[in-house]
């Protein structure tokens, strides 16, 4: 059973599908729930007898993957829709979800409500990692709910739009280096203070840290400070989004991005992959801790004190708690520092 703010959601039992498929309420009478008028698709009908009630009563399957999950009304004690997972977990722990809402109850909420009920209880479930589904291009208010979700859509066919949700969402993690007093650079971007904890050999772990992330966010000023400098454009092996107001064509994979920042960081969480890398600038950073959309900071603490520059974080930010989950020292001073937030 899962419980909403407004709904209950219960996975039914070979015996109770029996009823249900039935519609003449003898389920609502074993449920004690008041009578709903409902009734079943030639489609549903013919899912029921082929392939729900086999697979449900396969007792080497998990009937939860199988079965409908009933959603009922607590206000007014009847069934209101239905949900259905369609088979266990594949190998890469994809589920797939078909859902409704009888007439009576549309346009209520109800069925964002019971699509959210199952996306918290997949959490709990070890092999779930991601949940599929497909809506008819007409149906506006379906993939509004799936929308409402956080699915992103992934593809079409002719009819259909299809959708899914990664369970287990990409991090956005800053890595970066700053002063002790919370610079990253001095005036005029001037980056040469870092020159004094370089060490023939060491890396301070970033090749390590980098092999965890594919893709990266950076700032237009950022980006063009690395290039004036002579060097290649280190992240061109990465799905790369540099953040600038001005359009300009992509190159390669590497986007000149001049859209809504927070909506691009969401839509990157839940696609699949490994974690995405924020690599400044000091404007990109506030605008993302602003939209608390910072999950993990990895901040290399340079032992000097610039007193002026370009600070990392800027005043009048929202209070932000964290965990720390790290901290090292290195030959050459410096301290870094791995913090998760609360």
């Amino acid at each position: 059973m899962i419980e909403t703010s407004r709904l209950i959601l219960i996975p039914l039992t070979y015996e109770q599908l029996v009823k249900y498929a039935k519609c003449d309420n003898s389920l609502e009478e074993e449920l004690n729930l008041n009578e709903t008028s409902r009734t079943i698709s030639a489609e549903l009908k013919e899912a029921l007898e082929n392939t729900i009630l086999p697979n449900v009563s396969n007792k080497t399957k998990n009937y939860l993957y199988s079965t409908i999950w009933t959603a009922i009304s607590k206000a007014e004690n009847k069934m209101i829709g239905d949900l259905c997972i369609l088979g266990e977990p594949n190998a890469d722990g994809e589920i797939e979800i078909g859902y409704g809402t009888y007439d009576e109850f549309q346009g209520k909420g109800f069925m964002t409500e019971i699509v959210g009920g199952i996306i918290d209880w997949a959490k709990t479930q070890p092999l779930v990692k991601c949940i599929k589904a497909s809506t008819d291009k007409k149906n506006f208010a379906s993939f509004k709910v799936l929308q409402n979700n956080n699915f992103i859509q992934t593809g079409e066919s002719e009819a259909l739009f299809n959708w899914q949700l990664q369970l287990n969402k990409r991090k956005l993690v800053l890595y970066i280096a700053m002063s002790l007093d919370g610079y990253i650079a001095k005036p005029n971007d001037d980056l040469s203070f870092l020159s004094i904890v370089e060490q023939e050999g060491q890396d301070y772990g970033y090749e390590e840290f980098v092999k965890t992330v594919d893709a990266v966010i950076v700032g237009r000023k950022t980006y063009e400070k690395v290039i004036s400098m002579g060097f290649d454009f280190p992240h061109t092996d990465k799905d790369t989004y540099i953040i600038t107001r001005t359009p300009r064509p992509n190159l390669g994979s590497v986007k000149f991005y001049t859209g809504n920042i927070k909506l691009l960081i969401e839509k990157l969480k839940y696609k699949p992959g490994k974690n995405i890398f924020c690599d400044g600038g000091a404007e990109i950073v506030n605008e993302l801790l602003n939209n608390d959309l910072i999950d993990e900071f990895i901040i290399s603490v340079i032992p000097i004190l610039l007193g002026n520059g370009i600070k990392l974080f800027k005043d009048y930010r929202p209070e932000q708690k964290l965990n720390l989950v790290s901290s090292k020292h290195f030959e050459k001073g410096l301290v870094q520092l791995h913090y998760t937030r609360v």
